[in-house]
């Protein structure tokens, strides 16, 4: 009995060792720091953690409040529920918690276990259907248990906070004074404050309010029996004719219209999901072709009026065509698009961000997991890509001045030439991690920095955030991206590990007799997403998009609207590293 009381303990060590975890001590008491991430709730941190909610609130007043994005907890080590930690589930990269399955578990006993439903729990984990098996992974639903506190379930939300640890000798009035806001909103964003500052806790400083004229209130969303939803897809099946009148033996399609049978596959395989979720929807299927004189007269089609939803169609004069038309039901481009296709139409959304999204969002990653590391970004002296450092140079350096534990108050910059890097050589530092941002496309530059930075690898601790494009070169050797730990972003990203992947290319290949390519992925997950809003929030789901939350297969949602006149844009980017000559999806 002894040994394993001293055995599990240091099982704890180790694991939190491994994971790069930081400790910190205050009065005597170990505390574990938390970096709230993305969809991370407090039950969720809770149960990976094996600590109760109350024990975490009492040490993070504002957590009561709920949790908010960058938001740093401490996590009491004495409050740890030892028997639970034995099997705590793991936190997924959207927040979500993974369980581990143990031998003899049954769904029944782990539905039970995190209060939700067997039937979330098989939607979420199809696999499971066949049967559960000893070390298969589980991503659990969102917990919707009656003992689960409103607050704790709710998932992290920007709300522009600031997490500061507090020094010695600072006080409330000081604290206002420096972040420019009023004590009894420091107070209010802290549960009260009834103790007081405490030397090492963290506290939220809210935003500074910003007067700003309001928008006016959103209208109530309306919730119907059946749903309309009108797949306007590039079929191209006129232009296909043609090609195949002019040569029989032509066995290719017209370029647009795999991209078309795949979206369409996808998005049928999310509609069959929704289906057993409740969804009750009319979906009417068009032919838009790639030019105006197809979806022209399929726009101005009567049979298309009084759409709650439409999904397409891809090209932006189409949709500048079809919103004259559509009233106020949304419309989503679901392909790359220019964003001048939000501009003055406030029911479009546009689902996959473009190189400013990524650049920012990459820019941002580097300073949320590097702020007390020696961060650096090159600026080469390539007049082409100035706007490009200058969007990632902003985004660093706002991202930066959020951060109370950062290494210095602006990122160093390495002014360099396309082949010459010294001046970025220079200022790499012995004995630290020195993360270097790269915003460049070009192929000199690129390849000349990587090679010498992978020989340094080897003496210094390197990690670099480059662009997409890095992979498509072929002068920049894998295992080089490898050595320094390449992090690009991604709009979208397709991870055939990934045991969800995995079961959908199984029911496409079933369904359709083909194999599920990107368009695919991206026709399940726009129209899963969409339907979700449509299902759960009504036709007027686009007022509250932040309240709509899928998990997709290959990409994220993170909706924001451009201006009181515009529509909406998706901010979320992924972000990938090299390991063992190849990409993984970075938490």
């Amino acid at each position: 009995m002894m040994r394993r009381s001293l055995l599990l303990p240091l099982l704890l060590v180790l694991a939190l060792s491994a994971l790069g975890q930081e400790t910190r001590v205050v009065d005597g008491r170990k505390y574990i720091v938390h970096n709230v991430q993305q969809g991370q709730t407090l039950y969720g941190i809770s149960r990976h953690y094996a600590v109760p909610i109350d024990a975490i609130t009492k040490a993070n007043p504002a957590a009561t409040q709920g949790l908010s994005l960058g938001q740093v907890l401490l996590i009491p080590q004495d409050a740890v529920q030892k028997k639970e930690l034995r099997t705590a589930p793991q936190l997924g990269g959207s927040g979500e918690l993974v369980h581990t399955v143990a031998k003899k578990e049954t769904l029944f006993g782990i539905a039970k276990k995190y209060g939700v439903e067997q039937t979330a729990l098989l939607a979420r984990n199809p696999d499971a259907a066949n049967g559960l098996k000893e070390g298969m992974r589980l991503v659990i639903p969102p917990a919707t248990a009656p003992d689960v506190p409103r607050v704790a379930a709710e998932p992290a939300f920007d709300d522009k906070s600031t997490s500061h640890l507090v020094m010695p000798g600072e006080t409330l009035f000081g604290l206002a004074q420096k972040y420019g806001v009023e004590v009894p909103a420091i107070e209010a964003a802290n549960g009260g404050l009834a103790q007081g500052l405490k030397v090492g806790t963290y506290i939220r400083i809210p935003a500074k309010v910003v007067i700003a004229t309001p928008e006016p209130a959103a209208a109530p969303s309306v919730k119907k029996a059946q749903y309309r939803v009108a797949l306007l897809l590039p079929f191209a099946i006129d232009a296909n004719d043609s090609l195949m009148a002019k040569d029989p033996e032509r066995k290719g399609y017209h370029e647009t219209t795999d991209a078309a049978v795949q979206f369409y596959g996808g998005a049928l395989l999310a509609f069959d999901s929704l289906a057993g979720q409740g969804l009750n929807a009319e979906v009417l299927v068009r032919d838009v072709g790639t030019d105006a004189r197809t979806w022209g007269p399929v726009l101005k089609d009567p049979g298309l009026r009084d759409m709650d939803l439409y999904i397409g169609p891809f090209h932006r004069g189409a949709i500048e065509q079809l919103v004259k038309v559509s009233g106020d039901a949304h419309i989503v481009c679901p392909v790359p698009q220019s964003n001048k296709v939000l501009l003055g139409n406030p029911t479009v959304s546009k689902v996959v961000g473009g190189r400013p999204d990524q650049v920012q969002a990459l820019a941002r990653h580097a300073v949320l997991r590097h702020a007390k590391d020696n961060l650096i970004l090159v600026r080469a002296d390539i007049p082409s890509e100035k706007e490009l450092q200058e969007q990632m140079l902003r985004a660093a350096q706002e991202a930066l001045a959020q951060r109370t534990d950062r290494l210095r108050d602006s990122v160093l910059v390495a002014r360099t030439g396309k082949r010459e890097v010294n001046a970025l050589v220079n200022l790499l530092k012995a004995g630290a991690t020195n993360v270097v941002l790269v915003p460049s496309e070009d192929v000199e530059l690129v390849t000349a920095l990587v090679s010498k930075l992978a020989g340094l690898a080897k003496d210094k601790d390197i990690i670099v955030y480059g662009l997409a494009a890095w992979e498509d070169m072929e002068n920049v050797p894998a295992a080089d991206m490898d050595k320094l730990h390449l992090h690009i972003p991604a709009s979208t990203w397709i991870d055939r590990s990934d045991p969800r992947v995995q079961a959908f290319v199984r029911a496409y290949r079933e369904r359709f007799n083909d194999e599920p390519r990107e368009y695919a992925f991206l026709g399940f997950d726009v129209a899963f997403h969409y339907l979700t809003a449509l299902r759960t929030e009504g036709r007027g789901f686009a007022a509250h998009f932040g309240t709509v939350h899928t998990q997709p297969l290959h990409m994220g949602f993170r909706m924001v609207r451009t201006g009181p006149e515009n529509g909406y844009r998706n901010e979320s980017v992924l972000i990938l590293e090299h390991k063992d000559l190849s990409l993984q999806r970075v938490p």
